[in-house]
């Protein structure tokens, strides 16, 4: 196979590697205008980034300390990234992966100065969100396109999002065969977005709610959010709450599923299985369904979106 000028480029969130990095990593995240515009206009965004960082890293810390002290987030999307190349490979089109986070390292930057320097001329980019909103793969593309306007020889293009991409609903619905019985209840949760984002017409939720129809497969199921923060209206209802109802009405298991995540991380690790059943007062009848992580059946589902993507001259 000739040697490849085509390049993969998954992105996610990120997250700290270390307690240390905690600050940082907060401040990375409130700096973002896209994500969370702060009172005071652009020019005071980034001092109050620094002082909300401050205020809320001690409290984020002890959260990462009770799932290991960093997040697993690069791990595993390093590890999906390997077993794309190597699928792809194994179809006889040769391409390079690489991995660039939103709010920590490797930052999209550093991924595409190391796309330029291994002479690769065209970028497929791969977000790690199953569904689009402005706030996850809309802000990454904008950070993308900014520092794409130092390489002019760089092309690229983009899978927007994948929430109804069949072999991808067909793997969430193997999931839930696999480890869950029947009679369970589904309850699907993803990361909640500020009602403004959409009233002005952000597609997340309803794509979020597409997934869960699908993945369902005629069995009962819910959709809640969570990780909501800060004095905005955020989309509902609460996972929490939801919870709570099925909890009081119901005498069956609850499953929760992650619907918008791809792999482990604060979210599931801490939110879902520390958290949730700590506020809800039960941890019998709840349980969470694994994620993707480090799968190859994901990889599969991941090479099948890019393939038809990679330009001839990737191939054999």
């Amino acid at each position: 196979m000739a040697s490849s000028r085509t390049a993969v480029l998954l992105i996610a969130m990120g997250g700290p590697d270390s307690l240390e990095a905690i600050p940082r990593y907060l401040y990375n995240i409130f700096s973002d205008r896209t994500l969370i515009q702060l009172p005071g206009g652009a020019i005071l965004q980034k001092p109050f980034a620094r002082l909300i960082s401050r205020l809320r890293s001690k409290k984020v810390a002890e959260h990462y300390k009770l799932i290991g002290g960093s997040s697993p987030l690069l791990k595993w999307t390093a590890a999906q990234a390997g077993l794309l190349e190597s699928t792809l490979v194994d179809r006889g089109q040769r391409v390079k992966s690489y991995v660039g986070m939103r709010y920590y390292e490797p930052t999209i930057a550093e991924a595409v100065r190391q796309i330029h320097a291994d002479g690769c001329d065209h970028i497929i980019v791969l977000p790690m969100y199953p569904q689009y909103t402005i706030a996850t793969t809309g802000s990454s593309v904008m950070e993308l396109g900014r520092v794409l306007k130092g390489y002019s020889s760089l092309s690229w293009d983009l899978v927007k999002d994948f929430h109804d991409y069949p072999p991808f609903v067909d793997l969430v619905r193997d999931y839930i065969d696999r480890h869950t019985d029947v009679d369970d209840i589904l309850l699907f949760t993803a990361h909640s977005l500020p009602r403004k984002f959409v009233d002005e017409g952000d597609p997340y939720v309803d794509q979020v709610k597409c997934t869960a129809e699908l993945a369902a497969g005629g069995r009962e199921y819910h959709v809640s959010f969570q990780s909501r923060t800060g004095p905005v209206e955020w989309v509902g209802p609460d996972t929490i709450d939801e919870t709570k109802r099925l909890v009081a009405e119901t005498n069956k298991q609850i499953c929760l599923v992650p619907v918008a995540f791809v792999c482990d991380h604060i979210e599931t690790l801490y939110e879902l299985d520390i958290e949730l059943p700590q506020l809800v007062g039960e941890r019998e009848r709840l349980y969470r369904l694994p994620m993707f992580n480090d799968d190859p059946r994901f990889a599969e589902v991941l090479a099948d979106l890019v393939s038809d993507r990679i330009p001839s001259h990737a191939g054999s």
